[in-house]
C-alpha cells in the first residue's frame, strides 16, 4: 500500500505551502484508518523539506512521481521516499531513499548493526545503508510487477540530513558495512548537491507515472528467485530432515494443501499439537518451502521475536540471502490484513498469541487467531496447551477451534509424540510432566539426557557457561533494570548467600541465545520459548519451592516478579491460576537443552526433592 503518490511538481507544492505532514495524515487516515502520532509529523515536517530542496536542485522536467510511506505488505515497514522517473536514454529507474534524522552514531557488533540514540536512549539499530538495501531487495523478491518487469532499474540509498560526517573515521562508513554501502550509499547533511545529482542521473527525463502505477500495483508474491533460495537453504541441510510423525505432519498439511487448490472457498485450520522437541520448527520451515515452490503465498509466523531471529539466522546462517527474513512475521503482523490474502499462513508457537500486539489497536471480537485465520485460506498452528506462561497468553486448542469454527473452516487434528530434543529421551519429558504435574507415580529419571542438581549458581554457572558453552536460564523471580547504565546492565539476578549476581539478558539483543558476548547473561523465559541449545543451567528462584510434609510443589505469588504476565489474585478458595504459569515456565526452561540440563533450587527442600527424584543422592 502506498499513502502517497504524486507528481514531484504537486509534492513540492504541499511542501512550500507546508501542509505536506497534513496531507499525508490525512492520507493515512483514509487508507490505514490510523491517527499519526506527534513525533511522526514531527519527522514528515523536518525531512520531506529537504528532499524538495533535492527535487528543486536537481531540477528535473516533465515530472517524475514521489512516492511516500509504502507500506510493506504484513509488515510495519513503511519505505519514506520513492521517486521514479526515465533517465536520459529512456530507461525506468525507481530510487528508494531512507531519510534518517540522525546527528552521530557508532559502530556496533552484528551485521549491518550500529548505535545510535532513538527513543530517549542510545539503542542498536540497523544501518541505514542496511535498511535501504533490504527494502529493495523486499520489492525486488516480492513486487510481481517489479521481479517480472526487467525493465524497471530500482535503487537505494539513504540521506542523513542532519549528519555532519566525521572528517577521519566515520562509523557508518566504516569497512564492515561495506557491501551494504556498495549497494545503498550514503549522503551526509553537506552531500545534497551530491544526491541531487545521483537522482537527477537517474530520472532526468521525468515521465515516472506509469513506474508509479507499476511499482503502487504490484501483486504481492515471493520471486522465483526467492522460493528457490529458501528450497536450496532447508534441501539437503540434515538439520530440516522429517523423521517418523514429523514426516507424516507435513505429509498431511500438503495433502490439505492440494485438496484446497481444488476447493479454493474453503478455508482449512490445520492443529499440530506436540509438547517440547516433537521437532514443530522443522515441519513448518519444510512446509514453507513446498508452499513457496507451490507458488503459494506462505509467511511463518512466531510470536518470540527472539525466536523468529534465531530461525532466521539458523536457516539464513552465513550465506547472505538477506531478503529470506521478510518471510517471517510477528503475530500482530495481520491486523489490517484483508480476507484471504495469503495462501497459507504457518504459525509456530500458537499457545503465545495474544488479544492484541504490543501497541496495537484493539478490534472488538477480535485477537491475533481471529487475524491469522482470517487472513489465510490455510492456517497453520503449531500448538503446546503446556507451554503458556503468561495470563497473555491466549493461544489454546480450544480456542483456535472456537475461532476456526466461526470462520467455516474445515478443522483437522494432528499430534505429535516422538522426542527430538533432550537426547530423544522420552523418560526426561515424561520426567519433568511427573514433576510440575505432580502425578503420583513417582517417576525416576533414566536414559542418556545429562541432567544434575548443583548446590552452588557458581558452580553451575562453570559447568554450563565455562565448560559446556550453554546458557544460563531462570525464572522470573527478579525484578529487571532493563535500561543499561554507562553501557552496562543491571546485576539483577542476584543470590546473596552466594555472593553472585548477573545480568538478565539484553533486551536490544534478539539474538541472545547464540551472540557470543551475552554468555554471562540469564535468559527469561520470554526470550528462550522455542529455542533450543546443547546445554542449559536452570535457575529456579524463590516463586517455586517444595513442602515435605504435603509431598507437593509451592508457588510463592510474591517472589513471582513478571508483573505483565502475573494474573489476578484468585478469590478465597479458588486455585490460583498463577500456579499454573510458573510450573509451565520452569519446564519449558528445563526442556531448551538438547543434551543437558542442570539446574540450582534457591529452596533446598525443592533440591532435596529433585536430587530425590533424579536418583542424584549426593
Amino acid at each position: 500500500m502506498i499513502i502517497y503518490n504524486e507528481t514531484s511538481s504537486n509534492f513540492l507544492n504541499h511542501v512550500y505551502e507546508s501542509n505536506i505532514a497534513y496531507v499525508l495524515k490525512e492520507k493515512v487516515y483514509q487508507k490505514m484508518n490510523k491517527t499519526i502520532s506527534a513525533s511522526e509529523l514531527r519527522s514528515w515536517e523536518n525531512s520531506l523539506p529537504q528532499m524538495a530542496k533535492i527535487l528543486r536542485d536537481a531540477d528535473i522536467k516533465n515530472d517524475p512521481h514521489v512516492l511516500l510511506e509504502y507500506k510493506l505488505p504484513s509488515t510495519e515497514k513503511r519505505i519514506d521516499f520513492i521517486v521514479t522517473g526515465q533517465d536520459e536514454d529512456g530507461k525506468n529507474n525507481a530510487v528508494i531513499i531512507e531519510l534518517k534524522q540522525w546527528q552521530k552514531a557508532k559502530t556496533s557488533e552484528g551485521d549491518g548493526i550500529v548505535r545510535t540514540f532513538l527513543g530517549g536512549r542510545e539503542r542498536e539499530t540497523v544501518h541505514p545503508a542496511y535498511q535501504a538495501t533490504s527494502y529493495k531487495r523486499y520489492l525486488l523478491n516480492f513486487n510481481e510487477s517489479l521481479y517480472n518487469d526487467s525493465t524497471i532499474q530500482l535503487h537505494s540509498c539513504a540521506y542523513l540530513h542532519n549528519y555532519i560526517k566525521a572528517k577521519n573515521e566515520e562509523p557508518l562508513l566504516h569497512e564492515s558495512y561495506s557491501d551494504y554501502l556498495k549497494e545503498s550509499p550514503l549522503f551526509f547533511q553537506f552531500d545534497d548537491r551530491e544526491l541531487a545529482k545521483s537522482i537527477k542521473k537517474m530520472v532526468a527525463n521525468g515521465n515516472g507515472k506509469d513506474i508509479a502505477e507499476t511499482i503502487e500495483n504490484g501483486k504481492i508474491r515471493p520471486s522465483k528467485k526467492l522460493v528457490e533460495t529458501v528450497s536450496s537453504l532447508i534441501e539437503g541441510n540434515e538439520e530440516f530432515v522429517l523423521l517418523d510423525e514429523q514426516k507424516v505432519a507435513y505429509e498431511k498439511v500438503v495433502s490439505i494443501f492440494n485438496k484446497y487448490k481444488a476447493q479454493t472457498n474453503q478455508k482449512h485450520v490445520v492443529l499440530i499439537k506436540g509438547g517440547p522437541g516433537t521437532g514443530k520448527s522443522v515441519i513448518g520451515l519444510n512446509l514453507m518451502s513446498y508452499m513457496l515452490k507451490s507458488k503459494a503465498y506462505v509467511e511463518y509466523i512466531t510470536p518470540n521475536q527472539a525466536f523468529r531471529e534465531v530461525l532466521r539466522k539458523k536457516l539464513i546462517g552465513s550465506s547472505g540471502h538477506v531478503e529470506v527474513r521478510n518471510l517471517f512475521k510477528g503475530s500482530a503482523s495481520y491486523v489490517d490484513t484483508p480476507e484471504g490474502y495469503f495462501d497459507v499462513l504457518i504459525c509456530d508457537e500458537a499457545h503465545r498469541l495474544k488479544e492484541q500486539g504490543h501497541m496495537k489497536k484493539k478490534i472488538p471480537g477480535e485477537n491475533q487467531a481471529t487475524q491469522i485465520i482470517r487472513s489465510s485460506r490455510i492456517s497453520v498452528f503449531f500448538v503446546d496447551d503446556f507451554q503458556k506462561i503468561s495470563k497473555k497468553d491466549i493461544g489454546s486448542v480450544d480456542l483456535l477451534k472456537e475461532e476456526a469454527s466461526k470462520q467455516g473452516a474445515e478443522i483437522h487434528e494432528l499430534e505429535l509424540d516422538s522426542q527430538f530434543r533432550c537426547s530423544g529421551s522420552g523418560n526426561y519429558i515424561e520426567w519433568l510432566e511427573s514433576i510440575f504435574n505432580e502425578n503420583k507415580n513417582n517417576l525416576l529419571l533414566e536414559g542418556d539426557f545429562d541432567f544434575k542438581v548443583f548446590s552452588s549458581p557458581h558452580e553451575l554457572k562453570e559447568e554450563i557457561v565455562d565448560r559446556l558453552d550453554g546458557r544460563l536460564l531462570a525464572g522470573y523471580a527478579w525484578d529487571w533494570t532493563k535500561d543499561a547504565k554507562d553501557g552496562k546492565l543491571a546485576d539483577d539476578v542476584v543470590i546473596e548467600e552466594h555472593q553472585f549476581a548477573l545480568p538478565w539478558n539484553d533486551p536490544n539483543r534478539i539474538d541472545w541465545a547464540i551472540h557470543p558476548e551475552c554468555a554471562n547473561q540469564i535468559g527469561c523465559i520470554h526470550t528462550v520459548q522455542g529455542l533450543e541449545m546443547e546445554y542449559v543451567g536452570v535457575i529456579i528462584g524463590k516463586d517455586l519451592g517444595y513442602n515435605e510434609k504435603t509431598k507437593s510443589l509451592i508457588v510463592r505469588r510474591e517472589e513471582f516478579k513478571d508483573k505483565g504476565a502475573r494474573p489476578a489474585k484468585p478469590k478465597k478458595g479458588q486455585k490460583d491460576p498463577l500456579e499454573e504459569l510458573v510450573r509451565n515456565t520452569y519446564k519449558t526452561l528445563m526442556t531448551r537443552g538438547m543434551k543437558g540440563c542442570y539446574v540450582y533450587c534457591h529452596d533446598k527442600e525443592l533440591e532435596k526433592y529433585l536430587r530425590e527424584r533424579s536418583q542424584q543422592l549426593n
